[in-house]
């Protein structure tokens, strides 16, 4: 049995993550395209999916 592994620029709802420049957020919806990031000075941010600037730094708990 293979496992795949996910990639760190798909982006799950609860998912905390960081940006390039070095804000952190966590991410508070999640589709197919694109992301709502809530970042840590308070705005929130409609993020591309595997926008290689956003990068996930701790997964969400798995339900």
């Amino acid at each position: 049995m293979s496992t795949q592994l996910e990639s760190r620029h798909f982006l799950k709802s609860g998912d905390a993550v960081q940006h390039v420049r070095g804000h952190a957020g966590v991410v508070v919806e999640s589709f197919a395209l694109y992301a709502v990031v809530r970042w840590e000075d308070g705005r929130q941010e409609e993020v591309d999916q595997l926008d290689p600037a956003v990068f996930v730094t701790e997964r969400a708990a798995k339900e």
